[in-house]
């Protein structure tokens, strides 16, 4: 056996081990590292580039961003506009690319090249808002100034004042040529103190303070532009992570967004002082408090930990021109400017490594490698230096190439070249048991008798079975050792070791095993060249299976991500999807019939075989938006839910068949949608739909219609109206005008609704329904007359106290204001039986207590007896009244009540004695108060009222 196969490095304790993973083509592209910005997502993620601003390129030619998997293979170009100024790019956890530009915008794009969403952090804050109200009002000023004047241009916070005239207005920032000129005319012109020294030493003062070199030529009829972009903001520094980004602007403003799904979050105005050196993130799980925590290294000898809550300062030896922090949160290394490299914990509690570089220059990269060691790269001084505990190093030779890239993983370091990429990672302990040269432990012993075995030496048995109770760990670590290979013939051989110890251990069954080669299985497949994945066991273990099969879908590497669905028993519809949408979109197949079967066959062979339903709304929302549009109908055909087929149909301005669909749904809100949807064509596009066409599209639905009039009585009149009069319900129209009448406030349209009101039940011949309206229309005129004849009268405005009361309130009304001449040609005009008539005049004139009209009225003859004299004068509180009322009630019994309603004690038990009911005298002594008098009894008589008296 070949012990130690493998070149490895010793730092320290431990051994590091570099290997190359792909041989890099770039797609034939002539890509030199050197002249690129580099991000590239981890986990094997993809890489993207974009030439370094001040590199040449050819005349005129734009930049592009492009996007190549790990392996060098091209999947997407993205054309990237020359005036977005890149500050960084890094990527999220969905494998979209984030660009930080210098302007303070956030774009994300997939990895199709889409711009999924974009974001202007701190250009909405109340205080930008506050700046640019300011800025718009001196623009304005200085716009409507008239001959020579002042102009003050606020750049931070100092004020420039120069003079305006009529060719316009000049505002320089001095350049060093300028300078130099104005300080010869200041030799020239000394001892002289006119209006130009002072502004000259106003622009000494303008000097003093750094700001952006701006010149302005404005036409003085044209809007002044320009003059506020001094205040916007720029990006200072900017780090991305997977979860958020941090942004530092030139106003020393911090934003932090901490989740995608939120918004950014601005911090505390910081105060550094100069602009930091350099930037670092602690995430918020690895934090002490559960927060983001941002790292400045500054110019003061200091690095500065800003969460959102406070700020503080942690004082260092040098100025910290580098930050990194490791993967697992705990751990900070920085590099100071006079060339140390210091490892300390994120609290700075004590320092783990201080080394001497000896490059007093700041480093090209400084990441981690897992948590273990640090790797520092110095482009210009060709070395990549590895430094770990005790100050140990390891030094890679990197001569030969002018420019690498590294990319630090949760278990090492990618390595990008120009022709290759290599993987330093630490050798795990399991792995070094095995095959070090020193080792003689029980995992080597079981993978030297697996190599015995299989070339028939009997001493295998002898030696598997010296194991003992190490065997079980031996099998293990063959387990571990194998996920930790990339060369399948070693994992085959380890994994093979490990099956031979098994037989010999009937007391475990080692799932491990299983899972290794399930996932060995699929991580070989995803590290193919072709597919340019290079996942480590334990990247993969982190990363997951869900977000690999996504990151191959992003490749178009469907089969294989349908595949590993199926392997691992997870539903493929996703990926399905995709694949039809990129068939379409690609177009992979050019002929529209081929395409069609392909896709159509493909899907319904999977649903029929698998059970596997994918959103066919998808797909043809797909298909219709690249022009196959009967493609898109089919696919629609298939849709099984109304509630994805309905959107669509509409943007295909396939009406009927959303109108259908909705309905069948039985989805009140599904309907609503399509419903709306017809009103703004009425309104917006009356070439494709008016109003006609409409009624007879929904005419067959008799859910379609009511929905429609539960919405149009309260948002569209207008189409109500449409839809009454086209169905013909013409009593169903008057109902509707007639119920709008009563929310109109102006007179005359209440009267005209109600007239239209009225044709419109003598077109659906409901006579009933007509004099009713006729009525009520008859009423508002004599309502209006009253108050026109009131104005006149008084010379005032009317004051539609009458207008909209009914007959009955209106009544009521003119008896409390004592019109009886129009009270009378009301009950007269509208016949108001007498009995309402009495009803109405005496609770009207106890109202407003005209007791002495209301005798008065007593004495006529009452229809209604007068009990009801007797209620309204309670009801209104004339008890005293009411006494004199009860006197004409001719029922004794009647009487009685009242009198006991009223407390009138006396006259109750008077009632009780002519009544002779000792009963009801018993009743009023108990509930009369004691020191009323009433006779204790009534008087004898043959018999008692209701029943026979007994002889003695």
């Amino acid at each position: 056996m070949e012990k130690q196969k493998f070149k490895w490095d010793q730092l320290h304790n431990f051994f590091y081990n570099k290997e190359e993973v792909y041989k890099l083509e770039w797609d034939d592209q002539e890509i030199d590292l050197k002249d690129y910005e580099i991000a590239a997502a981890p986990n094997g993620g993809p890489v993207a580039m974009i030439r370094s601003r001040g590199k040449i390129v050819r005349y005129q030619e734009k930049s592009v961003l492009k996007i190549f998997n790990a392996s060098g293979s091209l999947l997407e170009e993205i054309p990237w506009d020359n005036e977005d100024v890149l500050s960084t790019f890094g990527w999220k956890t969905n494998d979209e690319l984030v660009c930080i530009l210098e302007d303070c915008k956030v774009k994300i794009f997939n990895l199709r090249g889409t711009l999924t969403r974009e974001i202007h952090v701190g250009y909405n804050t109340l205080e930008r808002k506050k700046e640019q109200k300011k800025i718009d009002e001196r623009n304005a000023l200085m716009l409507n100034g008239e001959g020579e004047g002042d102009l003050s241009v606020l750049i931070g916070d100092k004020q420039d004042k120069r003079k305006r005239n009529s060719r316009g207005i000049e505002r320089i920032l001095d350049s060093e040529e300028e300078k130099l000129e104005k300080e010869k005319e200041k030799e020239k012109g000394k001892g002289k103190t006119n209006k130009n020294d002072l502004d000259n030493s106003e622009e000494e003062e303008d000097e003093k303070f750094d700001s952006k070199k701006i010149k302005l030529l404005v036409d003085p009829n044209e809007e002044i532009r320009g003059l506020d972009e001094v205040l916007l903001p720029t990006v200072t520094c900017a780090k991305i992570w997977q979860t958020g980004f941090a942004i530092l602007t030139d106003l020393q403003e911090l934003f932090v967004c901490k989740d995608w799904n939120q918004t950014y979050q601005k911090y505390p105005k910081l105060d550094f002082g100069d602009t930091p050196l350099s930037m670092a993130v602690i995430e918020s799980q690895f934090s002490s408090t559960g927060d983001i925590e941002i790292l400045f290294g500054t110019k003061k000898n200091q690095i500065f930990t800003i969460d959102s809550i406070e700020n503080q300062s942690q004082e260092v030896k040098s100025n910290v021109v580098e930050l990194s922090v490791a993967s697992s949160g705990k751990i900070l290394a920085y590099y100071t400017q006079d060339g140390k490299v210091i490892v300390e914990p994120t609290n700075f509690s004590k320092v783990l490594v201080e080394y001497q570089t000896d490059v007093f220059e700041p480093p090209t990269q400084l990441v981690w490698c897992s948590s273990d060691s640090v790797l520092v790269y110095w482009e210009s001084q060709k070395i990549l230096k590895m430094i770990g505990p005790n100050n140990s190093t390891i030094d890679y030779p990197i001569e030969d190439y002018k420019k690498i890239f590294l990319v630090p993983e949760v278990d090492g370091v990618r390595v990008y070249y120009n022709d290759k990429t290599e993987f330093i990672s630490k050798v795990p302990m399991y792995t070094y048991n095995i095959f070090s040269i020193e080792s003689v432990g029980a995992s080597w012993t079981l993978y030297n008798a697996y190599e015995k075995f299989i070339i028939g030496d009997s001493q295998a048995d002898v030696e598997i079975r010296s194991l003992g109770n190490e065997l079980g760990n031996a099998i293990e670590d063959c387990i571990l050792a194998a996920g930790n290979e990339s060369d399948p013939m070693d994992q085959q051989k380890l994994l093979k070791a490990a099956s031979l110890g098994k037989a010999y251990d009937h007391q475990y069954e080692y799932p491990k095993f299983a899972e290794m080669c399930r996932d060995l299985r699929i991580l070989n497949a995803v590290r193919d060249f072709e597919v340019g994945i290079p996942l480590t066991y334990n990247q993969f273990m982190r990363f997951g299976i869900e977000p690999l099969i996504l990151r191959l879908v992003n490749y178009l590497h469907h089969f294989l991500a349908f595949k590993i669905c199926k392997y691992s028993k997870i539903r493929p519809e996703t990926v399905l999807e995709d694949w039809a949408c990129s068939m379409i979109i690609y177009k992979s197949i050019t002929e529209q019939h081929r395409l069609e079967k392909v896709i159509l066959g493909k899907l319904d062979t999977h649903r029929k075989e698998g059970g596997i339903v994918v959103s066919y709304a998808n797909i043809a929302r797909v298909a219709f938006e690249r022009g196959h549009k009967e493609l898109a109908k089919k696919l629609l055909f298939q849709e099984p839910k109304p509630q994805n087929q309905v959107p669509l149909l509409i943007a295909m301005k396939n009406d009927r068949e959303a109108l259908k669909k909705a309905v069948q749904s039985g989805d009140a809100d599904l309907i609503f949608t399509v419903l709306l949807h017809l009103i703004d064509t009425i309104k917006y596009e009356r070439s494709r739909m008016n109003s006609f066409s409409f009624m007879r599209l929904i005419s067959n639905s008799e859910t379609a219609q009511s929905l429609l009039v539960r919405y149009s009585r309260r948002k569209e009149t207008r189409v109500l109206k449409n839809v009454f009069q086209s169905l013909g319900q013409m009593k169903k129209l008057g109902l509707y005008v007639a119920w709008r009448s009563f929310y109109m406030k102006d007179p005359n349209q209440r009267i005209e609704s109600l007239l239209e009101a009225q044709s419109s039940f003598q077109s659906a011949q409901n006579n009933l329904y007509k004099k009713i309206t006729e009525d009520q229309i008859k009423l508002l005129q004599l309502q209006l007359s009253y108050e026109q004849e009131k104005s006149n009268e008084s010379q005032r405005s009317m004051s539609f106290e009458y207008f909209g009361l009914s007959v009955s309130d209106t009544l009521s009304l003119l008896i409390e204001r004592g019109e009886k001449k129009y009270a009378d040609k009301l009950k007269k005009d509208f016949k108001i039986p007498d009995k309402r008539f009495w009803w109405l005049k005496i609770k009207a004139l106890a109202k407003v207590r005209k007791f002495d009209d209301l005798h008065e009225f007593a004495k006529q003859k009452s229809p209604i007896g007068y009990e009801p004299f007797v209620q309204v004068c309670l009801d209104n509180t004339a008890h005293n009244q009411a006494i004199e009322f009860v006197e004409k009630i001719p029922s004794l019994e009647k009487r009685s009540e009242h009198y006991i309603k009223l407390e009138s004690w006396e006259n109750a038990a008077k009632m009780a004695m002519e009544l002779r009911d000792q009963e009801l005298l018993d009743h009023i002594h108990e509930i009369a108060p004691s020191d009323v008098k009433i006779p204790m009894r009534v008087p004898q008589a043959p018999k008692k009222r209701g029943f026979f008296s007994k002889k003695k």
